[in-house]
């Protein structure tokens, strides 16, 4: 796995190929969607360090494992592919087979989730045999050192929790069970105050070279609010006024955040690309 100018590493997500339900969309046409998939990574390629396969919470779709989806991309493309395992959908066996299997397969590094709880109306049972996500990691990191191979395990923090002290525990947590880097949300959606106060509590807590904030390319100033409240998100009032320009300006902005974070000495960033790979050019370039 390499890295950037001076070890600052690159990391876009991007969505693994799904389908809707069995009434909505037949399963045809998988090798061309696949395809897609492997062409639309590859042009972004030269900006990403690292290509995060996303694991999407959506009962409602019929999705590629993201185990399979990274080794695809790793094959295909040569780029460094790490897969997302969400301890919500699988039991300890599942889980340790999706490390395992990843690990066999080569990839040399995977992101370990909690994953939100599915609501009783999706239909879908929340499996969760873990007693928490540092547990995930720690039998992660057992099994990586079993294999014998190099491996870095990826797990997330919340940046809005580490003003308490078990938020900071729970990232410190994580760390000392094996996570290599920790991936931050909520974003840090701007390059001026939001990005000063992420440098300097991440400094205070000395986390600032374990934790990768993110970079979140907003649409427009609906989905500024819908962010706020479907996530609980506190995005500055000044982000409004950047979105009145349009998404043409909340891009430069976010280009600004991604430039700023390795100006500011950061491990890194990691681009939440929302569907769209294209973006991370922009945002990276």
């Amino acid at each position: 796995m390499t890295e950037g100018p001076r070890g600052f590493l690159s990391i876009v997500e991007v969505f693994p190929p799904s389908f809707g339900g069995a009434e909505k969309e037949p399963v045809l046409g998988l090798r061309q969607k696949t395809r897609d998939f492997v062409e639309r990574v590859r042009r972004i390629q030269p900006y990403a360090d690292v290509v995060l396969v996303a694991d999407v919470k959506d009962a409602s779709r019929a999705k590629f494992s993201p185990v399979h989806a990274a080794a695809l991309l790793r094959d295909e493309t040569g780029v460094d592919a790490v897969p997302v395992v969400t301890a919500r959908d699988s039991n300890r066996q599942a889980v340790t087979s999706s490390i395992v299997t990843a690990l066999s397969l080569g990839l040399r590094g995977v992101m370990l989730v909690w994953g939100d709880r599915y609501g009783e109306e999706e239909g879908v049972r929340n499996v969760y045999d873990f007693a928490s996500l540092s547990e995930v990691v720690a039998h992660a990191r057992g099994l990586a050192d079993r294999a014998g191979g190099k491996c870095r395990i990826f797990a997330p923090v919340n940046i809005a929790k580490l003003d308490g002290a078990r938020g900071v525990e729970l990232a410190k947590s994580r760390i000392r069970e094996g996570a290599d880097y920790l991936l931050a949300q909520p974003p840090t959606v701007d390059a001026g105050p939001t990005l000063r106060f992420h440098e300097k509590i991440l400094s205070k807590l000395g986390l600032k070279d374990r934790v990768i904030p993110n970079v979140f390319p907003f649409r427009d100033p609906a989905d500024i609010e819908y962010c706020r409240k479907r996530f609980g998100w506190s995005i500055p009032p000044r982000m409004d006024e950047i979105a009145k320009g349009g998404e043409a300006e909340l891009l430069k902005e976010a280009k600004k955040a991604a430039a700023g974070l390795a100006e500011s000495g950061f491990s890194g960033v990691y681009v939440s690309t929302r569907g769209r790979p294209e973006l991370a050019r922009f945002i990276l370039d």
